[in-house]
């Protein structure tokens, strides 16, 4: 998740990661050098599932990279700050994922 100037829905779209049904993830977020509070509202969760990085403001695209860059799973499933997960998303895609091996793209 790449966020810059996000404080307004972070919280909201960070909550619904980590309520997901599917547990075995690791939520990266990427401060894209925001001005506002969007650090303060990603330091107020306290998860070992959560990766936070904090980097000077580029662009969207390097923010995503940073992203990719830093993520230790098989698979990879990409939100922004002002999206809602749904509760099974993960669940589904990774089973879709596991049960057909051919499929490189799930969206």
């Amino acid at each position: 998740m790449s966020a810059y100037n996000a404080e307004k829905n972070i919280a909201e779209s960070i909550n619904s990661v980590l309520c997901q049904s599917f547990r075995d993830f690791e939520l990266i977020v990427v401060n894209d050098g925001s001005s506002d509070d969007t650090q303060s509202v990603v330091d107020s969760f306290d998860d070992r599932r959560l990766v936070k990085i904090v980097r000077s403001h580029h662009d969207f695209i390097k923010s995503l990279n940073t992203g990719m860059a830093a993520a230790k799973g098989k698979y990879v499933a990409r939100m922004d700050a002002d999206d809602i997960m749904h509760v099974d998303r993960l669940r589904i895609q990774h089973a879709l994922m596991e049960d057909n091996p051919e499929i490189t793209v799930c969206t």
